[in-house]
């Protein structure tokens, strides 16, 4: 019998070993494939170089536009000791406004300018920055807005400091779009007036969900919990926390909500919620259509009249 017992709780450790072991190497190969940033700024396991350009129409209009600009670069560094580094693209005609625009996931500022021409041009001064870990800003994980929202308060008090009397409005697309709404449910100073979010995700929790299952037909459990864990001793946060729906709980700018109708990577749903979820100001746009961060692209009359038309009316 005592032979037995003992032979039955080595068994048991063991086959514990054994699924904590494959939960732990699970969970560190989620890090590394969706948070971690090497040394040569690739984002975890897609280690393809990003060129950030795009072949539309709003890159060759972009293209041959920027060549006129004077363009600025900022620098800052973060409380977490990281440079963080953007474009500045002042208008010739300001209105008094500062368009803070954050690109997405893997990304970086080159992703999101094509989409700031028609800003400008209108006289709104616009920051287009890199987040953190990527193009010309240093990190080593991506926070997938979490830890990105304190650097966008930074970012806020710069432009405060550059443009004392300037209006701030935040812009985001996909990540950028979390980050900004995560943004919005902090305390932020009066003259920042509004909120534009294209394709945000409810949560990282939600999206990783998703494309745990899309990618490599797995459940969230117990993957997802095990990448948390892991994800808290390497990165230093839970990216759980990254839930723009929470933190809009919070928020109470003026936000619009814009998602393309064919976005399957964000799925529109995700849209819809967030925008079901606000409890203050509103409004949203549903591009017919529109894939994943192409509202712009494929219906740039309608996008733009919808933004300025939204813009206005904060005024």
């Amino acid at each position: 019998m005592f032979k037995k017992r003992k032979f039955l709780i080595i068994l048991l450790a063991t086959i514990s070993f054994l699924i904590l072991g494959a939960l732990g190497f699970a969970g560190n190969y989620l890090v590394d494939y969706a948070l971690a940033v090497d040394s040569n700024g690739n984002l975890g396991s897609m280690r393809e170089p990003y060129t950030g350009i795009q072949d539309t129409t709003a890159q060759k209009e972009y293209d041959e536009w920027v060549v006129n600009q004077d363009l600025g670069e900022w620098e800052i560094t973060n409380k977490d000791g990281y440079n963080l580094w953007a474009q500045y693209y002042p208008t010739s005609n300001s209105n008094g406004i500062t368009i803070l625009a954050v690109h997405g996931y893997t990304v970086d500022h080159r992703d999101i300018v094509p989409a700031i021409k028609p800003f400008v041009e209108q006289g709104y001064n616009v920051l287009a920055i890199d987040q953190r870990g990527r193009g010309n800003s240093e990190g080593n994980y991506l926070g997938m807005g979490w830890l990105e929202k304190n650097d966008i308060l930074e970012w806020i008090d710069a432009i405060q400091k550059y443009n004392p009397n300037d209006k701030i409005i935040l812009y985001g697309e996909s990540m950028g779009a979390a980050t900004v709404m995560l943004t919005a449910g902090e305390k932020l100073p009066e003259n920042v007036i509004g909120v534009i979010e294209d394709c945000g995700y409810t949560s990282a929790y939600e999206m990783f969900e998703d494309q745990l299952k899309e990618r490599f037909g797995l459940p969230a459990f117990p993957f997802l919990p095990a990448a948390q864990f892991v994800g808290q001793l390497r990165a230093g946060y839970d990216f759980g926390k990254a839930s723009p729906i929470k933190a809009l709980e919070n928020a109470t700018l003026p936000i619009l909500f814009i998602h393309g109708e064919n976005d399957t990577y964000v799925p529109t749903w995700m849209g819809e919620k967030l925008y079901e979820s606000y409890q203050n100001e509103k409004q949203l746009l549903i591009i017919p259509g529109a894939e994943h961060g192409a509202s712009a692209d494929v219906e740039p009359d309608l996008y733009y009249k919808t933004i300025f038309e939204f813009i206005n009316s904060l005024n």
